[in-house]
């Protein structure tokens, strides 16, 4: 297994895909993934590549090895919410997305693709931002902050009952 030369191979199915020539990015894709099966960038690309070809179903399970490759990459998730968006799957969008902002807290595609799928289901969905980084407890909203007549008692003094 040589990490190094599935990385060259990824580079080089990255240029056959945004050149057009979809046949030639699988082959080279799916050759990265035999030289390094741990290569998650390689099912990143294979899976692009499946799914521009029209090949939905191959697509998907590319993509998903690329999300077990590397579970903290952004990226993965976001390439499968795309996907998921392409098939029109909008539950499985919103959850990959999602899983984009964990691992990324400002990934700003994938916010915006949770804006869009809200624009046209017409439903708010929670941005899950609790990835490390965030501010703490950014994504709960419900804690409200005390009013000035709430009076904390000074340290060391026990709080008296009401009365």
């Amino acid at each position: 297994m040589s990490h190094e030369k599935a990385t060259e191979l990824v580079k080089e199915a990255v240029q056959g895909l945004q050149s057009g020539k979809l046949d030639q990015a699988i082959d080279l894709a799916r050759k990265a993934t035999e030289e390094d099966e741990l290569h998650s960038g390689a099912y990143g690309v294979l899976g692009i590549a499946l799914s521009r070809a029209g090949r939905p179903d191959e697509a998907t399970k590319a993509l998903q090895l690329a999300v077990q490759k590397s579970p903290y990459d952004a990226s993965a998730y976001y390439n499968l919410a795309l996907h998921y968006y392409g098939l029109g799957n909008k539950n499985d969008t919103i959850a990959m997305a999602q899983e984009a902002i964990r691992c990324e807290g400002k990934h700003k595609r994938a916010n915006e693709l949770l804006k869009k799928v809200e624009e046209e289901t017409h439903v708010e969905v929670a941005p899950y931002q609790t990835s490390l980084g965030d501010e703490r407890g950014a994504a709960y909203r419900y804690k409200r902050e005390p009013a000035p007549d709430d009076e904390l008692p000074p340290l060391g003094e026990p709080p008296q009952a009401p009365r």
